[in-house]
């Protein structure tokens, strides 16, 4: 009797919460955490000729480990009561940074989202040699309904790509100045941005492609996105990530093709084929079709909606169903995608701001459909030479729903 109330109430007993940065036993192989302890600050950076003061949280490569981190949020939804969500964390608050330079990564959230909102990436890629600055674009909550709701959205269209160019300037700046704490060690000669929804709108346009004046979506704000509708080249940015974009879709449509053209650095577009906000065929795939000058990948997972760019659902939201929509996806393991996730953007970035081309050559699958993949040999493990018909580095019986599309620059 005491071994089945022992057994029931270890069933009954919820699991400890794993950090989001930390894949699970089934991720493909580059997702793992890299050598490094992970340290945390939060700063802020201004914007030049505004009045926005941007929280950043600040990821790194620390000397040691310690005491980690829980992140907090207090949500608003715009129905239901409001609650306290928590995120648990790898990072160790103002840890030593390790010795050295590493490239600059900035991540910019969608619409009403939070800096620690994609920390299953930033941490993640802090462990692996990179400093990480992560946005808090301060959008509010309450979503995007109502003439208040409308303010705050024409609000993230003017700012995101602004914000996004003052936070790599402001660190780029910090590189620059040899007592600065966390400056000392960024390399700002390797830069890159990776944007969700709303931050990928903004990404895009800082890779290079300026809104159309013109486009209906844009023309109601007059002069105010002016400095954003021609093209910049931002000194050390060497590559860019778009998660589930925002913006190419009609009627919201915010480049035209000769635009799409300026986006020149190497991108990885990462979507749902089922995205019901960005839209994946006349939206996302649409600014990818059209990126002609860039080296571009685009990754999809089928049956995908929206949600493929931030941690997973909080536990405190799973009794709210008010609140599904906005963490979690119907089909898809949140932790697959992030794992996934994790793996290519580290086999990106790895190539284009390390040179590392054994990571980069993750990249190179042999086939667009992971799904007529062939594993020839016996055995389980990760996929290497000897499994030359199957994705590197996924393991094998866990590739199935996903299409990678390469396209060379021209």
């Amino acid at each position: 009797m005491k071994l089945v109330l022992a057994i029931s109430l270890f069933l009954a007993a919820p699991l400890m919460a794993r950090a989001p940065s930390i894949p699970a036993a089934d991720a493909p192989q580059l997702a793992a955490l890299g050598a490094n302890p992970v340290g945390l600050q939060a700063t802020t950076v201004t914007v030049a000729g505004t009045a926005r003061s941007l929280a950043v949280m600040v990821w790194y490569p620390a000397l040691h480990g310690g005491t980690s981190t829980t992140y907090r949020r207090h949500l608003e939804p715009a129905t239901g009561a409001a609650l306290d969500i928590t995120t648990e964390g790898i990072a160790v608050a103002d840890a030593t940074p390790a010795a050295g330079r590493f490239p600059l990564v900035v991540i910019s959230h969608g619409f009403g989202g939070w800096a620690a909102g994609m920390t299953y990436l930033a941490e993640n890629l802090a462990s692996k040699g990179y400093v990480v600055a992560s946005i808090d674009h301060a959008d509010g909550q309450g979503g995007g309904g109502g003439s208040a709701g409308l303010v705050r959205v024409a609000g993230a269209i003017i700012n995101r790509a602004r914000d996004q160019q003052a936070v790599i300037a402001a660190f780029s700046s910090r590189a620059a100045a040899p007592n600065d704490t966390i400056g000392r060690h960024i390399d700002a000669i390797n830069i890159a941005v990776i944007g969700y929804s709303m931050g990928g709108f903004g990404v895009v346009a800082t890779g290079g492609a300026p809104y159309d004046k013109a486009a209906p979506s844009l023309s109601p704000l007059g002069g105010l996105l002016d400095d954003q509708t021609v093209r910049k080249t931002i000194p050390g940015l060497k590559a860019i990530a778009a998660i589930a974009p925002w913006g190419g879709q009609p009627p919201y449509r915010a480049w035209s093709e000769a635009g799409l053209r300026g986006l020149a650095v190497p991108s990885l577009f990462i979507a749902g084929d089922r995205d019901d906000v960005s839209i994946y065929a006349d939206g996302i795939h649409w600014l990818y079709d059209h990126a002609t000058a860039s080296n571009r990948w685009l990754l999809t997972y089928r049956e995908a909606r929206h949600n493929v760019g931030g941690n997973p659902p909080p536990p405190e939201t799973l009794t709210r169903p008010d609140l599904a929509e906005n963490f979690a996806e119907p089909v898809w393991r949140s932790d697959r995608i992030n794992a996934i996730n994790q793996h290519f953007v580290t086999a990106f970035l790895d190539r284009f701001l390390k040179g590392d081309a054994a990571h980069g050559a993750f990249l190179d699958v042999p086939t667009v459909d992971s799904d007529v993949a062939q594993w020839p040999t016996a055995g389980p493990g990760f996929a290497t030479s000897a499994q030359a018909g199957y994705w590197p580095g996924f393991q094998k019986r866990w590739l199935l729903g996903l299409e990678l599309r390469h396209d060379a620059a021209r």
